[in-house]
């Protein structure tokens, strides 16, 4: 498998990356890990978006699914396509990519017309090609998941998605070959409550608590980047921030 990073940013645009998306390849297989604001600007460098053999959402925050609107427009205007795009959303969000057409002004259908859309089943694995997906529920302010895929060799990606610390997502990702997490606050203090997303050092934690092979860090403003860089390095060697281009190969 080989990961690009398509964006490492945020909610809040970020001058040098878009918001959350990740283009992992195994084979003739080509799979997007969400879809937020910019990502698919940046996957036309790489190949034709209409190519891709699945779309899989994490969860309904714009910054990871808005750009399922863009993504739509490079398919024809009206009518079906002879192979509708694969598009796995969380369980219970049909109404919100309906409710999506309705804002942007579009008919009913639109969507479906080009995108085969269908809510998974965070209980059972999703297979894609040789693709093996399994899902756990992430800690988030809102229904969240993480993923992990495992190709046809057992080598395994970890994509956590957003989430505040969680003991149960340190043993869902442990042993993979590449974790990877948000870094999206300078201090715990800046959260919720009820946490929803990481600290630099909550992520460095978490990811060495996994023994993962590697992780990779993303969700994070761009301005704080040598910063998180800084905090990685005084830890080793095993994490380090990701940034807008980064690839990596899993299992080579």
């Amino acid at each position: 498998m080989r990961l690009t990073v398509l964006g490492s940013g945020t909610a809040q645009p970020q001058p040098d990356s878009p918001a959350s998306g990740l283009l992992l390849r195994d084979g003739d297989v080509s799979l997007l890990l969400d879809c937020g604001s910019g990502a698919v600007s940046r996957l036309q460098a790489h190949l034709d978006p209409r190519d891709l053999s699945a779309v899989v959402v994490g969860h309904f925050h714009g910054d990871h699914f808005l750009d399922l609107v863009p993504l739509r427009y490079l398919f024809p205007w009206a009518g079906s396509v002879p192979r509708r795009l694969p598009v796995h959303i969380p369980p219970g969000g049909r109404p919100r990519i309906d409710a999506l057409a309705t804002s942007i002004s579009e008919r009913a259908g639109f969507f479906d017309d080009a995108f085969d859309v269908g809510e998974y089943d965070p209980d059972r694995e999703l297979r894609i090609g040789d693709l093996r997906l399994d899902f756990r529920r992430a800690r988030h302010y809102v229904p969240a998941w993480s993923v992990s895929v495992t190709d046809r060799t057992g080598h395994r990606l970890v994509y956590l998605g957003d989430t505040g610390p969680s003991d149960a997502l340190v043993d869902f990702a442990a042993g993979a070959d590449l974790v990877i997490l948000e870094s999206t606050l300078a201090s715990a203090d800046e959260d919720d409550i009820e946490r929803g997303h990481l600290t630099p050092s909550e992520a460095i934690a978490m990811a060495r608590a996994a023994r993962a092979g590697r992780a990779w860090l993303v969700h994070y403003p761009s301005a704080r980047r040598t910063e998180i860089a800084d905090a990685c390095a005084a830890d080793g060697d095993v994490v380090r921030p990701a940034e807008p281009g980064d690839e990596i190969e899993i299992g080579g």
